[in-house]
């Protein structure tokens, strides 16, 4: 049987704190979309608040961008996932491979941040030692949230709940084949090629040989670590902010996403690097 898809709240259903936590959270991230992480941490009452007041500080002040910068700026080197095939088979077009790219720009930018910040939760939640005479910070408050300015909007994400069997299928092969087996968890930058299910199938095809031995999984790996510990140098001067630690079902909520993601977000983020590399020249 099918693991249970992750439970979240879409963006389009968000109201009230946790719609305003969406926005900030676009606007400070500099995205156009809330990646899933969040979105299940907003399941759980005062989840998000706690760990995105947490971690924003070196959103705002830019210290977790450069970081996970340095993430992807030599990922596989000479490999690509060639869509020129998926491309032409799909008949898309050139608006259709510029709006692709966005999407891959996006996830690739968003998902090392978010690697780096689950980490950074995680020693949180755990109380760990920080370098002597760092300083508390302001907790977040809802005046504090800011709405985004100007963000380029991506192609709408499909539910895979809701959508004609072909597109769930695709959607389904495609995760299947990113995390090595059925983990309830379909990644959101599949979903935004849902209204092309032609186009998923093809990319699967096209994906096969990145996963015909161990490189991609091993970059993964160096990835997820080296982030982790670029995470540890950043905690250890975080002015964390001036709040209770959370209850235990916030605090066993956030440890089971933690244990859960990582490996997933340093998959998706080389994937997304590999089919940004791959995507023919449009310009």
């Amino acid at each position: 049987m099918a693991k249970a898809p992750l439970p979240e709240i879409k963006e389009d259903d968000a109201t009230g704190e946790i719609a305003a936590l969406y926005d900030d959270i676009r606007s400070v991230v500099n995205v156009p979309m809330v990646n899933l992480i969040f979105r299940h941490m907003a399941t759980v009452p005062g989840c998000l608040m706690w760990a995105w007041g947490t971690i924003r500080p070196l959103y705002v002040g830019g210290e977790i961008l450069n970081a996970a910068a340095a993430l992807t700026a030599n990922v596989l080197p000479g490999h690509a996932a060639d869509l020129n095939t998926p491309i032409a088979n799909t008949n898309l077009s050139s608006a259709d491979v510029v709006a692709i790219d966005r999407v891959l720009d996006a996830y690739g930018r968003a998902n090392p941040m978010n690697l780096i910040g689950l980490k950074i939760i995680d020693l949180a939640l755990d109380g760990t030692s920080q370098s002597p005479g760092t300083s508390k910070g302001p907790a977040l408050n809802k005046s504090d949230l800011i709405k985004p300015k100007g963000l380029i909007e991506l192609l709408p994400m499909v539910d895979p709940a809701t959508s004609p069997f072909r597109t769930h299928y695709a959607l389904h092969n495609l995760a299947h084949q990113i995390h090595g087996g059925d983990t309830g968890v379909i990644p959101s930058l599949y979903r935004h090629f849902g209204q092309w299910p032609g186009f998923l199938e093809n990319l699967e095809g096209a994906l096969t040989p990145l996963f015909a031995d161990d490189t991609f999984e091993r970059a993964a790996q160096t990835m997820q670590r080296t982030g982790e510990a670029n995470a540890l140098t950043l905690y250890e001067t975080l002015p964390l902010p001036d709040m209770a630690q959370p209850d235990s079902s916030t605090a066993t909520a956030l440890k089971r996403l933690i244990g859960q993601f990582p490996p997933n977000i340093c998959r998706m983020t080389v994937l997304a690097t590999l089919l940004r590399r791959g995507l023919p020249d449009v310009r």
